[in-house]
């Protein structure tokens, strides 16, 4: 299925300043400025919160660093992950924290994992079902056993599958990185409201 462009363009900036240096993206070019002015508010808004986060105003001696990946851009529908690294001095490693902005480019709204789905659906039941199944065929080491995603899970989309991850250490060690599974939209077919994005790029 061929889909409509997305509206607009994104442009990569910086930011630059004592103990920080990242790269963050930028809506531009939308028709509606109100709508491209709130996004990128949004967006500002999310780095500034994950950098405060991780302990900018408490550890004057931590370097921030950070980019994002756009996941998809395509129907109106902008997702993208934003990875936010910091690193003490003395410390082992660094760390990485990892959001996920998903937003719809012709209105401005953000979406929750919980907005995707009909309400009282079982889409929770799905997604947990396919996790726990690769858990186990790619013996993914745990920290804490996994029992179920929330209605406010982090997750992105591409053209054939919404993707919900995790933090590092909220399951796994360090080691194995930031924990991705991929759910394919054929899975989810049933629970999907009928507006939501996702129904554009299922066959």
């Amino acid at each position: 299925m061929i889909q409509e462009e997305s509206r607009g363009k994104i442009v990569t900036r910086k930011l630059i300043r004592h103990r920080v240096s990242l790269t963050y993206p930028e809506v531009i070019d939308l028709e509606d400025k109100e709508v491209e002015k709130t996004i990128n508010d949004f967006i500002q808004e999310e780095i500034y919160k994950m950098i405060i986060e991780q302990g900018y105003e408490e550890d004057y001696t931590k370097e921030f660093w950070g980019e994002y990946k756009v996941k998809l851009k395509e129907a109106n529908i902008l997702s993208m992950l934003v990875y936010i690294n910091s690193y003490s001095k003395g410390a082992a490693h660094g760390l990485t924290a990892v959001k996920a902005i998903n937003v719809d480019l012709s209105t401005g709204k953000v979406y929750d994992l919980q907005d995707l789905f009909i309400k009282n659906s079982d889409y929770i039941e799905k997604i947990n079902e396919v996790i726990k199944e690769e858990i186990i065929e790619k013996n993914i080491p745990l920290l804490v056993e996994f029992e179920t995603i929330d209605k406010k899970q982090d997750f992105y989309l591409t053209k054939d599958h919404l993707t919900i991850f995790f933090q590092l250490y909220e399951y796994t060690p360090y080691a194995y990185g930031i924990p991705e599974f991929e759910i394919p939209y054929t899975v989810l077919a049933s629970t999907i409201e009928e507006s939501n994005p996702m129904k554009a790029f299922i066959q």
